[in-house]
C-alpha cells in the first residue's frame, strides 16, 4: 500500500516544494490551494497525513481541520505556518491536530 499525503497550502510555493519533498521519497501526494478543496478532495483520496497550512484565503486552516475531523475523526492532520501566536498551535491541538509545525 503506498503512502499518501494533502498538501493543503495557498501559497504555490510551498504547495509545489512540499510535493517534490515528499514524492522524492516515494509518497503519493495530492495538492491543493483551499480548505473547501481539500474537504472534496479527502473522501476520495484517503490520505495517511494531511498537511495543513493555517492561514489561508477563505476558509482557514482551523475550519478546515474542524471540518475534516466531523468528515473522519481519525484523520491525521499536521498543521503548518509561518505565522500566528501561541494560541494558535494550542488551539489546533485542541480540535484534534496530531502536531504543528
Amino acid at each position: 500500500m503506498s503512502r499518501r499525503v494533502l498538501v493543503v497550502d495557498d501559497e504555490k510555493g510551498i504547495r509545489e516544494a512540499l510535493t517534490q519533498l515528499l514524492e522524492y521519497e516515494d509518497i503519493e501526494v495530492r495538492a491543493c490551494a483551499s480548505g473547501s478543496e481539500a474537504l472534496s478532495l479527502y473522501p476520495e483520496f484517503r490520505p495517511h497525513l494531511v498537511l495543513l497550512d493555517v492561514k489561508m484565503q477563505g476558509m482557514d486552516g482551523l475550519e478546515t481541520l474542524r471540518k475534516l475531523r466531523e468528515l473522519d475523526p481519525r484523520a491525521q492532520v499536521v498543521m503548518i505556518s509561518g505565522h500566528g501566536t501561541i494560541q494558535t498551535p494550542v488551539e489546533a491541538t485542541q480540535l484534534g491536530a496530531y502536531d504543528f509545525l
